[in-house]
């Protein structure tokens, strides 16, 4: 005797997690896209790893550069303050490769930038942004080993608003419901 299953749980999990992050404006707004943006890296993320669904075009593969709506997100530099209100300007995107190498939005790659996300996710590398008592945004890192990570050399950087956060979670969303081979 088999388990009760959902058809296409992938795409429908996509598709309730858009409608989630389109509609959802309550208390606690910010902590729900972080969560949606999770499942949305991480759902579509293990069926495709596990041969359970392919795409029509490898959209992961194309250049950051390739989407407007990213560049808009990911160029730049933001403005932020730490605690003792020294101002600092990171870049919106920093990325170096396995060769150390500082990589642009035009040399980094949709599933890189997904990746590093889960990642910097994944071992809790996630840091939120406040001004008082909201969430401004999240800062995101990635560290390519224990070691490197006690030393606070990270490879990868991001900072999202809670807008940008939106954006981001939706792309994705819209990406791999186009390109799904049903």
């Amino acid at each position: 005797m088999g388990y009760p299953t959902i058809d296409k749980f992938d795409i429908k999990f996509i598709k309730r997690t858009k409608t989630n992050v389109k509609s959802f404006d309550h208390p606690n707004t910010f902590t729900h896209l972080i969560n949606s943006l999770i499942g949305l890296i991480f759902v579509p993320h293990e069926f495709h790893k596990k041969g359970r669904r392919k795409y029509k075009i490898d959209f992961l593969n194309e250049a950051i550069s390739n989407y407007q709506i990213l560049v808009n997100i990911f160029s730049g530099t933001i403005k932020l303050f730490n605690e003792q209100g020294k101002v600092f300007t990171p870049k919106k995107i920093f990325y170096k490769d396995d060769q150390d190498e500082e990589k642009t939005i035009d040399e980094t790659t949709v599933g890189d930038l997904i990746r590093l996300f889960r990642n910097g996710i994944a071992h809790q590398n996630i840091t939120p942004v406040a001004e008082g008592d909201r969430w401004k945004g999240i800062i995101v890192r990635n560290y390519r080993n224990q070691e490197k990570e006690k030393n606070g050399d990270f490879n990868f950087e991001s900072f999202l608003n809670q807008k940008e956060l939106k954006v981001f979670a939706t792309f994705i969303a819209d990406e791999y419901l186009k390109n799904i081979e049903q």
